[in-house]
C-alpha cells in the first residue's frame, strides 16, 4: 500500500493525543508529536530545546522572519544559534515532509495538514469535545480546579488557533479546512478511535 499520513488537529482537553496513540495502534504505525521536534532537532542540528520553546508559538515580525528563513536556506546556523520562530518552522515543517516520504504515520497539530497538503495521501482529521468534558479532562490532567482549567482551555485553544492560523492558509478547527471532523464527547475516546479507524479504511480503500 501507498504511504499514507493521518493529521489530526485538536482542542485542548478534547483527548486528541490520546485518539492519535491509540489509532496509532489500530494502524500499526508511528505517531508524531514531540517526535517530530526531536526529528528536526537531529536534521538541523539545533538544540531540541530550541523548538520545545517554539513549538506552536506564532511569530509576528515579517522583516525577522524573511532575515532567518534566508540565514536557514543559506545555511547560516550552528546548533548554538538563537533562531527565529519562523525558520524553525520551517525547519520543522521539512522533518513532517522526510517523516511522510519514508513511513505511514499520524502527526499531531504543528499545521502537518496544511504542511502535508500535496502528499498523495494524506487524511486531515480534526477533534473537538463538548467544553464541560474538556475542563474535566484538563482538571485531571493538569491538576487543575475547573476555573483554573477553563482559563488554561481558552488560553491553549487560541494560542494554537494564533500558530495554525499564522502559518497556515486554512482556518484552526473550521470543517472545510479538513477531511474529516469528530467531537469525541459523542462516542467516548474509544468509540471515536473505532469511528475514525472505520472512515479511514473506507477512504484508502476508495483512494
Amino acid at each position: 500500500m501507498e504511504k499514507f499520513v493521518i493529521s489530526i488537529g485538536r482542542e485542548i482537553g478534547s483527548g486528541g493525543k490520546e485518539i492519535a496513540e491509540k489509532l496509532a495502534k489500530r494502524l500499526n504505525i508511528s505517531v508524531y508529536d514531540k517526535k517530530l521536534l526531536e526529528v528536526a532537532a537531529q536534521q538541523s542540528g539545533l538544540d531540541a530545546t530550541a523548538f520545545e520553546n517554539a513549538d506552536e508559538q506564532e511569530s509576528s515580525s515579517f522583516l525577522g522572519n524573511m532575515v532567518a528563513l534566508r540565514n536557514v536556506v543559506a545555511g547560516y546556523f550552528n546548533a548554538g544559534s538563537c533562531m527565529n520562530s519562523d525558520a524553525l518552522f520551517g525547519i520543522q515543517s521539512e522533518a513532517i515532509r522526510t517523516i511522510a516520504e519514508r513511513e505511514s504515520c499520524i502527526t499531531i497539530g504543528r499545521c502537518s495538514e496544511y504542511v502535508l497538503r500535496d502528499h498523495p495521501c494524506m487524511i486531515s482529521i480534526f477533534i473537538t469535545a463538548d467544553s464541560n468534558d474538556r475542563i474535566q479532562r484538563i482538571m485531571q490532567k493538569e491538576g487543575l480546579d475547573e476555573n483554573k482549567a477553563r482559563e488554561y482551555m481558552e488560553r491553549g485553544d487560541r494560542r494554537r488557533k494564533s500558530y495554525h492560523d499564522y502559518y497556515a492558509t486554512t482556518e484552526w478547527g473550521a470543517a472545510h479546512s479538513y477531511d474529516l471532523c469528530v467531537n469525541s464527547s459523542r462516542l467516548g475516546i474509544d468509540g471515536t478511535v473505532e469511528f475514525i479507524y472505520q472512515y479511514i479504511k473506507a477512504k484508502l480503500k476508495r483512494e
